[in-house]
């Protein structure tokens, strides 16, 4: 279960921070809804309102997935472009998975579990960056 939070995190990880020359591009647009809901989440002791901030940070990684990291788009077609576009989707529907975890957690009054989430997403999100993200976004 815990590798399942880590995975999560990764993928959360690379979502947190909107490059500065793509703020108008799809992708940009759901990972910023996403900044705010994790913003209001991890302040959040209201189960039914963390509750309903975890479903929109989903709703906008359901849109997110279809899209592809800038980094991903720049790839010449081929092998590796399909490879790394197969590792983010995965990773997105890792994240939405965590975020539907976090979802049940609050619905369950369990913020302890909530907390949890959080810090391994916030710790993991230098990895995703280093994956999907180039130095200079």
């Amino acid at each position: 279960m815990k590798s399942k939070f880590l995975i999560a995190a990764c993928a959360a990880s690379m979502l947190f921070v909107i490059p500065a020359n793509a703020d108008d591009t799809p992708l940009a647009k759901q990972m910023e809804i996403l900044n705010d809901a994790y913003k209001a989440i991890k302040k959040e002791q209201d189960p039914a309102k963390g509750a309903a901030f975890a479903k929109e940070a989903q709703d906008a990684m359901i849109k997110a997935i279809v899209e592809l990291p800038e980094m991903v788009k720049a790839m010449p077609e081929g092998p590796d472009k399909a490879k790394a576009s197969a590792e983010y989707r995965k990773m997105m529907g890792t994240l939405i998975s965590a975020l539907a975890d976090m979802e049940l957690a609050f619905h369950n009054k369990d913020l302890e579990k909530v907390k949890t989430i959080v810090e391994q997403l916030r710790e993991s999100k230098k990895q995703g960056h280093d994956k999907f993200m180039d130095e200079d976004e």
